[in-house]
């Protein structure tokens, strides 16, 4: 039986299992993230906003696969920004 180990992207935090032999790669990002180059603004927060490259709702949230990527409330106020220490989860 092949063995699978969870990688979870640096950058984006999308959650994939990959066989054991092929994590080989030592960048840690998916696939969607090692196509495109990482952005950021500076806004003054600790750490920078990283606006999301996909698609968005009506409401200018960020979508992926028809559902709402990484929900929840930014306290740097952008619905955009998937940086995962600006998100409030509950």
């Amino acid at each position: 039986m092949l063995e699978e180990q969870k990688l979870t992207c640096r950058r984006c935090g999308f959650t994939e299992f990959v066989p054991a032999d092929k994590r080989k790669r030592k960048d840690e990002l998916c696939v969607d993230c090692r196509r495109k180059p990482a952005k950021t603004i500076n806004y003054g927060l600790d750490k920078s906003c990283k606006p999301h490259q996909g698609q968005f709702d009506m409401n200018d949230n960020p979508i992926e696969w028809g559902h709402l990527f990484l929900p929840g409330k930014r306290v740097c106020g952008h619905r955009d920004c998937v940086e995962l220490s600006h998100i409030i989860v509950g």
